[in-house]
């Protein structure tokens, strides 16, 4: 059996960044600087086959650089396939907090298949810098068939080593990869080229004790930069029979280097600042954000079960456009409000865009169906999966001062109805309408 002993120089590189889609700069010009990123490591890669690069575990950052760079679709394809580029399985780096869990599976989901169409996703569940974890990712990355995860915030003091068994409350776990130095602790191993054999002896003895055995895991990126084209020379230079020193892809890191016999455990969510701070100030800052986020959510969910159900059009393309706007809202730094005014005008103006498309879909497939009530009668529709009693508003033309309304149901059964604002109002039918609302029980509307 290994000792820290045995591998206290000996690494495995993994080139990656961290691209934070928007933020103190809005998405555009973070942008830009994707584009010659990205034209960098492909150079790169394509000029040196020992190189190997991971692309931060979310597919946005391909799609961004592809829309610019759409000639450029083949060279990632080539590269995922040689196993040099790492790709999803994320379609965005989310905070997990701040949307529904229906959000969190499409957006793997979705993620995952813009990977396969480029060669298919990397199976880890990479979460390396949000804002705390909920407890049931272990069960969701389990049930997508993931057996690994790697992340840094909010892991307990109670983990000694460099990994841990994570576990849901359903009992479900995935082995998870604890980047306890953060997602950039190979950076200052490189800061002198010519030292960094030495550089790397001392960081490797420093944390020994978390390695247990294992080589350590230098993550050799950092926000928004590619790294340098001159990174596997480097390393080769400063290798040796005493110090090994390998550049892989996080997937290759877990697969080849680490032991599956992990003794940590933890359950349920993450929110410990014992190693990164995870910042709960933004679960409460720019509350409109978070509102409209759940408008569009809500909106969304809505307007899929009506197209299902009751639309004889697909408008499944529309819906999956509505859904891309509100995924990409969640990245971590943009529903949260950390960003910039710019930037945050912008994710509420693309969940805007999400719930108006999302609410033309579900109007549509409604109006199919109140087409064919009569005239003089109101369409209600339940848009949740079980049968419930609410009040229902709408506007009716009323009876003169004195006179008596009642709503009859399709069934026959009559319901109680409440005058809560007699006057004119305009409606789309008429000018001389007087809004009325029912009370008490509705007629149970199945979902």
């Amino acid at each position: 059996m290994r000792t820290s002993a045995d591998s206290a120089d000996s690494a495995v590189f993994v080139p990656h960044f961290h691209w934070d889609r928007e933020w103190y700069e809005p998405f555009q010009v973070f942008r830009h600087r994707l584009v010659a990123a990205l034209d960098t490591v492909l150079e790169t890669a394509e000029a040196n086959p020992d190189f190997r690069f991971t692309v931060d575990g979310q597919m946005a950052a391909i799609e961004d650089y592809l829309e610019m760079r759409p000639g450029s679709r083949d060279r990632i394809a080539a590269l995922v396939a040689g196993g040099q580029l790492a790709i999803g399985p994320w379609l965005i780096l989310l905070d997990e907090f701040l949307c529904s869990g229906e959000t969190i599976v499409r957006n793997l989901r979705m993620g995952w298949e813009a990977a396969a169409e480029l060669g298919g996703p990397m199976p880890v569940g990479y979460l390396p810098d949000m804002f705390g974890h909920v407890a049931q990712m272990p069960q969701i990355l389990a049930r997508a068939g993931f057996e690994h995860a790697a992340l840094w915030r909010g892991v307990p003091g109670s983990v000694e080593g460099h990994a841990f068994r994570w576990r849901a409350p359903d009992g479900s776990e995935v082995r998870t990869e604890f980047l306890f130095d953060g997602y950039d602790n190979g950076l200052d191993v490189l800061l002198v080229p010519d030292r960094i054999g030495r550089a790397l002896g001392e960081y490797a003895r420093m944390t020994a004790d978390r390695w247990g055995g294992d080589p350590v895991l230098a993550m050799a990126g950092t926000d928004h930069n590619a790294p340098d084209a001159r990174l596997t020379q480097w390393l080769r230079r400063a290798s040796s029979d005493e110090r090994a020193i390998t550049v892989a892809t996080l997937d290759e890191y877990i697969r080849e280097h680490v032991r599956d016999e992990v003794s940590a455990v933890v359950t349920g969510e993450l929110r410990s600042h014992v190693r990164g701070n995870i910042l709960p100030g933004v679960l409460s800052v720019r509350l409109g954000l978070k509102q409209r986020m759940a408008v569009a959510e809500r909106t969304v969910d809505h307007a899929e079960r009506a197209n299902a159900l009751w639309s004889r059009r697909d408008d499944s393309p529309f819906l999956s456009v509505a859904w891309h706007k509100i995924i990409e809202s969640t990245a971590h730094d943009s529903v949260v409000g950390s960003g910039t005014d710019e930037t945050c005008d912008q994710v509420d103006a693309r969940l805007a865009e999400a719930a108006q498309t999302a609410r033309a879909v579900r109007d549509a497939a409604l109006a199919e169906v109140a087409a064919l009530v009569p005239g003089d009668g109101h369409l209600v529709a339940n848009p949740l999966p079980f049968a419930r009693t609410a009040a229902v508003e709408v506007d009716v033309v009323a009876p003169p001062e004195g006179g008596a309304l009642v709503a009859t149901a399709a069934d026959g059964s009559t319901h109680p109805v409440q005058l809560i604002s007699p006057g004119p109002h305009r409606t789309q039918r008429r000018d001389d309408g007087r809004r009325a609302a029912r009370t008490g029980a509705a007629p149970d509307p199945p979902p």
